[in-house]
């Protein structure tokens, strides 16, 4: 049997914590969690994401520091992101060196599908 993919969600908001967990979990995934991107990048080594959930609007690190931070490193340029906000998100895809966007609140569905697209085999730089 195969080993479920383990993904990193980074939020500051505990019920979208707890809801994602819920979600994920329920749907094979093994969910590891950080409340900030300083955090979440601590986390990195121990939860060894296939991707990234992250939240773009948190303090301490926000989300695009994070993902820059994330972008510099030589272990971590590949890890596929997705990007979180409640907010219209400016950066493209491109510029920033994420795979995808969800809008908050977000449809189950879509966060769903977009997680299958971004793990697909073939999906990784």
């Amino acid at each position: 049997m195969a080993e479920p993919a383990r993904i990193l969600v980074v939020d500051d908001e505990l019920s979208i914590v707890a809801s994602l967990r819920e979600i994920l979990e329920w749907e094979g995934f093994a969910v590891a969690t950080a409340p900030n991107g300083r955090v979440g990048l601590e986390a990195i080594a121990a939860v060894n994401p296939d991707v990234i959930l992250l939240d773009v609007m948190m303090p301490v690190m926000d989300g695009l520091a994070m993902l820059r931070a994330l972008r510099q490193r030589a272990e971590t340029r590949a890890l596929p992101v997705i990007l979180m906000s409640a907010a219209p998100i400016r950066v493209s895809p491109a510029r920033a060196g994420y795979q995808a966007a969800l809008a908050k609140p977000f449809d189950v569905p879509a966060l769903l599908g977009r997680l299958r697209e971004v793990l697909a085999p073939g999906s990784r730089p």
